[in-house]
């Protein structure tokens, strides 16, 4: 299945949409749509897919998103069971670039602003003390009038678009491959890494999904992304194996196999080939960097 477009319904009452939800899970597949989106995690865990990155998330997670960008926050199984103590929250802001006016991004003033959302185009997981201020802001938004609603927006915008706590979510070759080809035959080929990532993925498979020979599907991919395929899908499941080895709860064994790869000693020379460390260095470098938060 490939990402469903959402159609935001616009609210008579306000220029974009604010919305508070406390939900027993959170019920959007995997869509897309023209506004750029700010959400904040209150309650609940699972698994974000932004593009071609897949992390989990925990309460408090929070980002910010940019036009047809596909994403979802997948909750885990323990909120599908009607048990009323599992729960999720969540504050999720959805407004158009011509929300203030069609001209209004373009001011002089508005720069830094313009230039925050080139940078959405992959995602923004936003952190640090900025997380701290755009979380008081998240909170209060659905609470205010009109006009101080639309003051808290520009506010929180001005906010994102001077700090440097903010982290691209999907990779570059996400960016360059989706933005510049066209979304139907990108998000069938990035729809699929995302679902089968874990299991064995051969070259006439993927061909397939797109549409293509092999030798047209490699020409075309390699072209646009400026890696093969197989370096683009590598980098998915090391990115992916990071955040099990953050979370410390199976061997790197056991990891490897979890994230596609059939040997842990591949999985050790990719990801070094990645990360420039091996996944027990990365383990250690992350411990002693808890130390210090």
């Amino acid at each position: 299945m490939k990402p469903q477009r959402e159609n935001i319904l616009s609210d008579s009452m306000h220029a974009f949409r604010v919305n508070h939800a406390h939900l027993p899970f959170l019920d959007s597949p995997w869509h897309y749509h023209s506004d750029y989106e700010l959400f904040y995690i209150i309650k609940s865990t699972g698994r974000r897919i932004v593009g071609d990155s897949i992390e989990s998330f925990h309460e408090g997670d929070m980002a910010f998103m940019g036009p047809e960008l596909p994403h979802v926050w997948k909750n885990g199984e323990a909120y599908y069971q009607n048990n009323p103590n599992v729960r999720a929250e969540a504050i999720v802001v959805q407004f158009k670039e011509d929300a203030f006016g069609k001209e209004f991004f373009k001011l002089p003033e508005m720069q830094s602003i313009k230039s925050l959302f080139h940078l959405a185009k992959r995602g923004l997981k936003i952190a640090g003390n900025t997380h701290k201020v755009m979380a008081e802001e998240l909170m209060l938004i659905p609470k205010l009038n009109p006009v101080n609603r639309f003051c808290s927006l520009l506010k929180m915008l001005d906010i994102l678009s001077l700090s440097n706590e903010l982290t691209p979510i999907a990779t570059k070759s996400f960016e360059r491959v989706y933005y510049d080809s066209g979304s139907e035959k990108i998000n069938r080929i990035f729809e699929y890494v995302a679902n089968n990532f874990r299991s064995k993925i051969n070259l006439d498979d993927v061909a397939k999904v797109a549409s293509m020979s092999k030798t047209a599907f490699c020409r075309y991919f390699k072209s646009r992304s400026l890696k093969t395929f197989f370096e683009y899908l590598n980098e998915v499941r090391i990115n992916y194996a990071c955040k099990l080895l953050i979370e410390d709860q199976l061997s790197i064994s056991e990891i490897s196999y979890e994230c596609g790869f059939n040997s842990p000693s591949y999985f050790n020379k990719q990801f070094k080939s990645v990360k420039m460390q091996t996944p027990k260095e990365y383990c250690n470098s992350h411990n002693v960097l808890n130390q210090y938060l």
